[in-house]
């Protein structure tokens, strides 16, 4: 026997889909609407849709219907035919359905103000591993710059830790083609990072192109970017006179994403690390990091 379109509890829950009966609660209502009521937010993150898994959905949709409703928001309760709604989770649903020669589509509807929109979205995606890492990267960039949220406050938000949101966002700083291949899935986050460390944008395309065309692995990527970094004098006597030093460098560079310094003591003068960073938001995910070795080591 076909699965009801809406599954037993939720059709009990808004009681007669077909009818339209708009059921509150709290502050969200569940109906059925048009689907040319409804039109893709500015707040979606999601800019790449991959066709196959799109057409698979479609497929699913004509045999057993939308299972799981959409996020909606109303945007206009005047017009002549019935209140229109923006879409806040659910666009490959909603895609599919079109593409499937829906009529209707089961949507929950929110009053939600922007930023709660694109948290909302972004959770949402988030949550179903849809979002590359540039498209993630981007949505947490909204939140920073367009609604003044800390690193602290969009990690908290969607789930994710400091560091996590911080490397995200400076993902961003890369060439725009590099983007794209990750976008593409050319080239994932783990094997596009260590680029950062690459001072020339030429130098980092060149080594994105190795990358992915060789499938060199994310611990491969970082050994590339190290090799590409411009030597000081200073490093280039401890590349020669201390190999230990240098392979300790380098560890630092890897667990914690930076360029990391090492300057040997000369006579009575202290030895140094320099660890480089990016703005106040990356200082503190590298003193959380460093913190968070330093208190597992004293428990151990």
């Amino acid at each position: 026997m076909m699965r009801k379109p809406l599954g037993r509890g939720l059709d009990a829950l808004i009681g007669n889909p077909a009818a339209g009966i708009e059921t509150d609660a709290g502050d969200s209502q569940f109906r059925m609407a048009p689907v040319g009521s409804i039109t893709a937010g500015e707040f979606q993150p999601r800019i790449n849709f991959d066709k196959e898994r799109l057409a698979e959905l479609t497929r699913a949709i004509q045999s057993q219907g939308i299972i799981e409703p959409l996020i909606v928001r109303r945007i206009d309760a005047s017009d002549a035919d019935g209140p229109r709604y923006e879409l806040i989770a659910g666009e490959r649903r909603l895609r599919a359905a079109r593409a499937a020669g829906l009529e209707t589509v089961p949507v929950v509807v929110r009053e939600l103000d922007d930023r709660a929109a694109l948290e909302m979205s972004l959770v949402e995606n988030i949550v179903r591993e849809d979002l590359n890492a540039v498209e993630e990267g981007l949505a947490f960039f909204r939140l920073v710059d367009h609604f003044n949220l800390s690193h602290d406050d969009v990690a908290a938000r969607v789930g994710k830790s400091r560091p996590y949101v911080s490397n995200s966002i400076r993902l961003l700083e890369l060439p725009q083609p590099i983007l794209n291949m990750i976008a593409k899935g050319e080239l994932s986050a783990g094997q596009a990072r260590p680029l950062l460390s690459i001072e020339s944008s030429e130098k980092q395309l060149s080594a994105a192109r190795r990358i992915a065309g060789a499938g060199i692995s994310s611990r491969g990527a970082e050994e590339m970017a190290t090799a590409n970094r411009p030597r000081t004098k200073a490093s280039n006597a401890r590349a020669a006179g201390d190999a230990n030093l240098n392979a300790l460098a380098e560890g630092l560079q890897r667990a914690l994403k930076r360029k990391v310094r090492i300057f040997k003591r000369r006579g009575r003068s202290p030895g140094r690390i320099e660890i480089d960073y990016y703005d106040d938001n990356d200082l503190t995910a590298v003193a959380e990091m460093l913190l968070g070795n330093s208190r597992a080591s004293m428990r151990a």
